[in-house]
């Protein structure tokens, strides 16, 4: 975190940070490598996502507790910028999704 030297936080708003482009990230090459289970029929796994299911979700617990100070006790994803305003604001459900 920056700060100037009276102490201000020098990224107080969702425009302050730099979303990463192309241009930021470093190349990278694809590798893959193929190793069949030897206790499954057709070799199949299939454990590879489930190190990432909790994430979004402890993600969103934190943004939550993090505006609790503003009465916020949910948030619908994604997190954009825009959809924090909204709970904020006191609307966090999202009507674009809602079913007619």
């Amino acid at each position: 975190m920056a700060f100037d030297e009276d102490g201000n936080h020098l990224g107080a708003s969702f425009m302050d940070y730099l979303l990463p482009t192309s241009m930021e990230c470093p190349s990278w090459e694809l590798g893959e490598t193929v190793t069949p289970s030897p206790t499954h029929p057709i070799g199949a796994k299939g454990v590879g996502e489930s190190a990432t299911v909790g994430s979004p979700a402890a993600v969103v617990n934190a943004v939550v507790d993090a505006l609790r100070p503003y009465g916020v006790r949910h948030a619908d994803m994604p997190l954009t910028p825009a959809n924090v305003w909204r709970v904020i604001n006191g609307d966090p459900f999202r009507t674009d999704l809602a079913i007619p």
